[in-house]
This record gives C-alpha cells, structure tokens and sequence, in this order.
C-alpha cells in the first residue's frame, strides 16, 4: 500500500501553511486585543498539532509494515486464500474477501472450499443443461396412426421450477462480481487516493469536518468491511450444504433416454398401449428425480442468498457504523440519512 508522495507533501505544505496562519491571528489578536482573532488563532494552532499528529500517525498506520497491516494479517488465517491479483496482496483480508467471493477459493478451518461465485455457476451451468434437454422433449410431438400427443403439460412445471432457479443462480453471480469489483476499487484507492486527499481536506479549516469523514471511510472501507467477509465465511461454512452432481446427471440420462424413445417412435405406429407403456417409466423417474433435486436445489438457492445478500447487508451495516464512529472521533459531523438511521 502506498500513502506518501504528493498527497503527503501536500498535506505537509498545507500544514505548514495554516500554522503560519494560526500564528499570524493570534498575534495580530493579542497585538489588537481582538478576542475572536485569538481564539481563531488558538483553536487553529491545536488543529494544526492535531492534524500533525494525523498524518504522521495515519502515515505510520497505513505503511506495509504499520499496525493495520499487522492487525489484518493476524486475523486472516495463513494461506487462508489460494490466490489473488497482486495489486490485491497488500490487503490480506481484501484477498480472502476475493477468494471467497469470485477468487480461486479460499482456506478456512483447515478445509479448502470454492468460491461462492464458482459453486453458483457450477450449478447454473447443470441446470442449464437440463432445462436445455427438457426443454427439446417438451416441444416434441408424439404422433400414433391420426392422433398425436405433447409432453409439454407434463414437464411445463418441471422446465418453470428449473428456470426459476437458473434466474435465482444468474442473481446470485452478479451480486457476487459487484461486491468483488467494490473490493477492487477500494484496494486500488483507499490508501493511494482517498487516504491523501482525507489528510489534506482535514488540515484545511473550511474542509476539516469532510476531511475527517473521508479519514473515516478510508478506515472503514480499507479496514472493516474486508474483515468482515471472514465473520461471512465463518457462518456460510457452518451452514454448507452438499449437492451431488449424480442426482443432475441422473436426471439428464433419463431426460435424454427419453428424448431419444420418443424419437424412436414411428408415426405410424398402432401399438399405443405399448408406446405409452415405454414412455411411462421414464416420466416416472424424471418426476421422482425432480422432486428429491427441488428441495435440495431449494436449501442451496437459501445458502446462496445468504452468502450473496444476507451477511454482505451486515457487513454494509457494521462498516457504515465504523465509518460514523471513527468519523466523529476525528472531528467530523458529516452524516448521511443511513448513518443516522443505523
């Protein structure tokens, strides 16, 4: 992480500038007795040790070796994430939060788990094979002598049930890059942009209080909301839920064992008892097999929500209460609508 150049220099030119200014009123104050322009010069001075003591503090706390570093480190586990782009290494915890979002995996209690984004595609993509085979029996025509026949009816519900859950997955995924992409950005511009332009706003007079809350988001974005993605993982894991592949592809292989009976059928075929006979067991077992998948599928869609939606809602509450907190310790009385809320 970067905090020096030109933001610290001129955050230190700024410094030196309202000095000189504080300086400036009070004697001009005690040189008139003006009692406003020495309680400005006063309150400035003070300011001006305060501020000073910002930025050689926040300076120190944000370097590669400083106490947040250290902090986040030690509540990260070891290798607890497999692997993430270099610019996001600086931060262990924003690491883990990638791994475990969208990343390569993460590590947490000594087993190794996939990303949320990993396992929701990977059962999106199932079911898309699925609704893909069910989908070409149910717009097949079973014609007998005059009369003909649609499986349609029959798997209509089967196909809306499936459909539902490939939208619910595809909601899921997009929820999970958004989070991943906000993680980024704080990554890219927490200590090289806004951190800077925090120290600089808090020394000067006019924009102190938007300084402080800029210092405040800095810690609470930076440092907070990461961490809280470990108290996410640790509750999601508790609650893992297993799916096996077998039970789509066993479906698949009777959806698929149908299509081609169907196929087989001759249009001019008069054994109607026997051909219904033939299509009977697989409608069965597509139907036995459907209904044993929902309710799984249905307790895995209520884990995705949680890890996607539910626990991400806590992390934005807890964060924007470290923001306000911490901004109203360095001076600011900067507050939004869902500040004040919370």
């Amino acid at each position: 992480m970067y905090v020096g150049g030109y933001g610290f220099s001129v955050a230190v030119s700024v410094l030196a500038i309202m000095i000189t200014v504080g300086g400036i009123c009070l004697g001009i104050g005690y040189a008139t007795g003006n009692r406003r322009l020495k309680e400005f010069g006063r309150d400035e001075l003070n300011q001006c040790v305060i501020n000073g003591l910002l930025i050689g503090g926040l300076t120190a706390l944000f370097l590669p070796s400083g106490l947040v570093t250290t902090v986040i480190d030690a509540s990260v586990p070891a290798n607890a994430a497999f692997h993430c782009p270099a610019y996001l290494g600086s931060n262990a915890a924003i690491c883990f939060a990638d791994g475990y979002l969208s990343g390569s995996g993460y590590s947490m209690g000594g087993a190794s788990h996939a990303s949320i984004l990993s396992q929701s595609t990977g059962l999106m993509i199932g079911l898309l094979s699925l609704n893909t085979v069910l989908g070409l029996l149910s717009s097949m025509k079973i014609s007998i002598d005059v009369a003909s026949f649609s499986l349609q009816q029959v798997l209509s519900p089967v196909l809306s049930q499936i459909q539902f859950f490939i939208k619910a997955l595809s909601t899921v995924s997009i929820s999970v890059l958004v989070q991943s992409s906000i993680l980024s950005a704080i990554a890219e511009s927490a200590t090289t942009i806004i951190l800077p332009i925090g120290i600089i706003l808090r020394t000067f007079y006019p924009t102190r209080q938007v300084g402080g809350f800029m210092l405040g988001v800095v810690i609470g974005l930076y440092v907070v909301f990461p961490l809280t993605y470990l108290l996410n993982a640790s509750i999601i894991n508790s609650y893992q839920i297993s799916l096996s592949n077998s039970t789509i592809t066993s479906l698949s292989s009777s959806a698929n064992g149908l299509d081609s009976y169907v196929s087989s059928v001759h249009p001019n075929a008069n054994d109607t008892g026997s051909i219904i006979s033939g299509i009977s067991p697989f409608l069965s077992s597509i139907s036995e097999e459907v209904s044993g998948l929902v309710d799984t599928i249905m307790n895995y869609i209520s884990y995705f929500i949680m890890a996607a939606f539910i626990l991400p809602a806590f992390s934005v509450v807890i964060t924007s209460i470290s923001i306000r907190e911490t901004a109203s310790i360095l001076g600011s009385e900067t507050s939004f609508n869902l500040f004040e809320m919370i």
